[in-house]
């Protein structure tokens, strides 16, 4: 799986919004395209017995976008555990000579939206890198999955949170607020 997510940041306490898109591709087994190459040799209809379905190789591919809302619990430690929500749209895509044009492909050929959850803990290597594993389940209109994912992490720029003790009312703090890094 190849994938590239953006954190577009807090939009309430310790929750952040992130968008997301990822590929991934795969192919039936052998044995499974055989059973059915099988199953349909069986069906067919010649008296002269020469007539036979011979297997090719069926790949399936998967497109996924991805907006998750991100509950990453506040704390000063550069291992952070985390737990998401969201929702996705799936582009899947099938091919294979054994399938082209039929109504097996047209079957495997999907466009799906649904939910999922996630969760993982991500760590901070170094001023911007990071490591991040996690899992996660898709739960769509005729389609489930479960992913582990690891991967890189490169973190842009500092991120800056108000600082609540200078906002203090006092005649040198009001109207005032100071930016820190966490």
């Amino acid at each position: 799986m190849y994938g590239v997510a953006a954190n577009y940041g807090e939009f309430a306490r310790d929750w952040s919004i992130l968008f997301s898109v990822s590929y991934w591709d795969s192919r039936y087994r052998d044995a499974v395209i055989q059973t059915f190459v099988d199953t349909l040799n069986r069906r067919i209809n010649d008296p002269t017995g020469l007539a036979r379905v011979t297997p090719s190789r069926i790949s399936l591919y998967d497109v996924t976008f991805s907006v998750e809302a991100r509950y990453v619990p506040r704390y000063s430690g550069e291992i952070k555990p985390y737990l998401g929500v969201g929702m996705a749209a799936h582009v899947i895509n099938a091919e294979g000579q054994l399938v082209d044009g039929t109504f097996v492909e047209r079957s495997l050929d999907n466009i799906a939206a649904g939910i999922f959850v996630s969760t993982g803990i991500s760590l901070k290597i170094v001023r911007h890198f990071g490591i991040e594993g996690g899992v996660r389940a898709d739960l769509l209109s005729g389609f489930r999955s479960a992913q582990a994912r690891a991967g890189g992490a490169y973190y842009f720029g500092h991120i800056r949170v108000p600082n609540p003790s200078n906002d203090s009312g006092s005649a040198a703090g009001a109207g005032k607020r100071s930016m820190l890094k966490p």
